[in-house]
């Protein structure tokens, strides 16, 4: 054998080994299970442990999750632009009676709330443990460590920056600075292909278009339909149209289709309906429960 044909030989399983520290998903997948808030039914909503348990399903290719701004600019990921108190304590364990923004504390003081060990009331199989609201970059660091852990491809992020205008300057900043942020710790991440940006706020999604037009979009929509209509005034096409799964029916499925959008609808935390819309052609689930995949692919 030729020198040079051994060495390829023994080179190759090192850079097979290589691949697998950085897999990852550049094409949508054909069908895409999104773990909501990581998995909100079974840990902590938004949290790092509730990112690596939605990864433990291996049917998940998405990682839903929300994001708000600190006092210190940073990128926080949490639902809302306050502390909730039916999920979130005082540091020391005290209850939260007063509306605590998220947009007066900085990242270190966010860090000293607990928002893991009260029960949740609508979720009662969430496990609870100790948890605080985790910046993005943390949550990239955590899934990318995971994912070379594991040798697995590193999933997609659907990001929803939780903006509206009636929120400024108390909870969120000015919508430029909001998108220019998150965008700045995408950027940093390395990785602009693995995620979407959503927003219920088209303005917010203009902004993000008019900052960076190469990045995925998803309309977020609570009253489905006249998808056309919508797509229209927002004078540009978004890659996905994300509605309430509660109102969505195969005709505006078929619509959004017809537009060339993929169709994800939120948050869909049944089988049987689950079963449903997949049969009407949806594109994507979000859910919180990514359990139940498996359930919902038996024959």
């Amino acid at each position: 054998m030729p020198k040079r044909a051994y060495f390829i030989i023994l080179f190759l399983p090192l850079l097979a080994a290589c691949g697998t520290s950085r897999m990852t998903q550049n094409d949508s997948p054909a069908f895409d299970w999104q773990g909501h808030r990581g998995a909100r039914g079974l840990l902590p909503e938004n949290s790092i442990p509730a990112f690596l348990r939605a990864l433990s399903y291996p049917e998940v290719t998405t990682l839903e999750l929300d994001v708000v701004i600190s006092a210190d600019d940073r990128v926080i990921v949490s639902h809302d632009p306050f502390m909730e108190p039916e999920i979130c304590q005082l540091p020391g364990g005290g209850a939260i009676t007063d509306t605590i923004s998220l947009r007066k504390l900085t990242a270190r003081e966010i860090d000293a709330y607990d928002c893991g060990q009260l029960p949740h009331p609508r979720f009662p199989e969430q496990a609870q443990r100790p948890v605080h609201k985790p910046t993005l970059a943390a949550v990239f660091a955590a899934v990318d460590r995971y994912c070379v852990q594991q040798e697995r491809p590193l999933p997609r992020y659907n990001i929803e920056l939780k903006y509206q205008p009636e929120w400024e300057p108390e909870l969120v900043p000015a919508r430029a600075t909001f998108v220019r942020l998150v965008l700045e710790d995408i950027a940093a991440w390395g990785h602009p292909e693995l995620v979407n940006l959503q927003c219920f706020d088209p303005p917010t999604l203009s902004e993000i278009h008019r900052q960076n037009p190469r990045i995925s979009l998803a309309y977020l929509d609570e009253s489905p339909g006249q998808v056309a209509e919508k797509v229209a005034a927002l004078g540009f096409k978004p890659e996905i149209y994300s509605p309430w799964e509660r109102k969505l029916t195969a005709e505006i499925i078929a619509e959004a289709h017809d537009l060339g959008l993929r169709v994800i609808p939120w948050t869909v935390n049944e089988v049987i309906r689950m079963r449903e819309l997949i049969g009407l052609g949806v594109d994507g689930i979000i859910t919180d429960y990514p359990n139940r995949i498996a359930e919902v692919q038996q024959p």
